[in-house]
């Protein structure tokens, strides 16, 4: 059996270690379009504020057994003659095949003059190319357009190196797609008790590049001054090379539950599929490298001759920002059903219940064990009267099966 996967990222390298567990002799084959090795694309606002080292964290293992090739960047998937083309125009055949390409970020089109800049964070060489021009700018301060998870994190990066930053936002707060409106208020407030500017309301027209500054032209006219532009504004699954094919594609690779692709014998698993949300009850992304690890193992497994299920997933994010933690998930923006909040002393606690089961929470602050909540939303366990030691962050599994409170573990 001839194994092919594009991507050497979570999901990639999880299911061709599944696969060489299950088949020992079966050839795999990993295409990578980096030049670099594998690597965590979660640690890289960490390499940026020194607390993450590139040499002993930031590198992924290599399952043994497997073809590593780089600089393999695939434009084409002939499915008729199962094969896949690379950029360099070389071919590469498979009996079964995984794309586990990810997402790349999404840079609106927008007025330029010089030779600005502009950058996302999606990748190591964008950690390279925003640390020079730091070092090497006139004006330090970095200019990041949105305040979605990944601008957050670099603002919070940026702080712990002294580097000022100002977040531009078109809506009317942050990080809107995962907080309610009080819980953006709370980040917003620590936010700027560091020292980073926020502007909402407001987005880029126009940059420029003059003697070394990039200039940033508002839609309200307002002009900022800074060393670069880095667009945080959203993903969009990388699927490209499949537009001529019969892979089914919503806003991402759809998948059935044995994360099957709609054309016989290839599979999907990462960041650039969408699958089933059990509590939105529909299909949608859930760019999480837990989420990615676990479906390329499972992918893994079914290419291999398993017929294991995917369940349906819950969104959910944990990252600290700003000195807090956030920890959301399951329906954390809505304001419907059971809702009950706490917010003192700089933290903020919400969670939603419907039926008599948690769909939902945000919390800003200290969490006992998160875990449980998670658990929790996936297993849709029945609250039973524990609002309190819910919206405390305070569930523990015994709380929920008191049979374990005489167990040692």
């Amino acid at each position: 059996m001839k194994y092919l996967i594009i991507g050497a990222s979570a999901a990639g390298l999880s299911a061709a270690q599944r696969i060489r567990e299950l088949d020992r002799e079966g050839e795999i084959t990993v295409l990578s379009e980096e030049q670099s090795s594998p690597y965590s694309k979660m640690s890289l606002p960490y390499l940026l504020s020194g607390e993450c080292s590139q040499e002993e964290y930031l590198y992924l293992g290599i399952p043994k057994g497997i073809e590593l090739l780089l600089n393999k960047k695939v434009v084409a998937l002939r499915e008729d003659r199962r094969i896949v083309e690379v950029e360099s125009g070389e071919e590469f055949s498979y009996d079964r095949l995984l794309i586990a390409t990810g997402a790349r970020p999404y840079i609106p089109e927008v007025e330029k003059k010089g030779s600005p800049l502009l950058l996302t964070i999606r990748n190591l060489e964008d950690i390279f190319k925003l640390k020079e021009r730091i070092k090497n700018a006139k004006e330090k301060k970095v200019l990041l357009a949105g305040a979605g998870l990944v601008n957050c994190e670099i603002a919070d990066a940026l702080w712990k190196i002294g580097i000022p930053s100002v977040l531009i936002v078109r809506s009317p707060r942050i990080l809107s797609q995962i907080l309610d409106e009080e819980g953006s208020r709370v980040i917003e407030s620590c936010a700027k008790e560091k020292g980073i500017e926020l502007l909402t309301g407001e987005n880029i027209k126009k940059i420029e590049e003059k003697e070394g500054i990039t200039y940033a032209i508002l839609e309200s006219g307002k002009i900022l001054k800074g060393s670069c532009v880095v667009f945080g504004k959203g993903v969009q699954p990388a699927v490209d090379f499949l537009k001529d094919t019969g892979i089914k594609i919503g806003q991402g690779i759809e998948v059935n539950e044995y994360l099957q692709t709609s054309v016989e014998d290839v599979y999907a698993a990462g960041d650039v599929t969408e699958s089933r949300d059990l509590l939105y009850e529909d299909l949608r992304g859930h760019a999480l490298w837990p989420v990615a690890v676990e479906q390329g193992k499972i992918a893994g497994a079914n290419m291999a001759g398993g017929k294991i299920a995917y369940p349906a997933e819950v969104s959910r994010n944990i990252l600290t920002i700003f000195g807090k933690m956030v920890f959301t998930g399951g329906l954390s923006t809505e304001d419907e059903f059971e809702v009950y909040q706490e917010h003192f002393a700089g933290e903020y606690r919400k969670i939603l219940v419907r039926d008599n089961r948690l769909v939902g929470f945000i919390f800003i602050g200290a969490v006992d064990n998160p875990g449980v909540y998670l658990f929790m939303l996936k297993n849709q366990i029945e609250v039973n009267g524990k609002i309190n030691l819910l919206l405390k962050g305070a569930i523990t599994y015994p709380a929920i099966y008191p049979s374990l409170r005489n167990m040692v573990f």
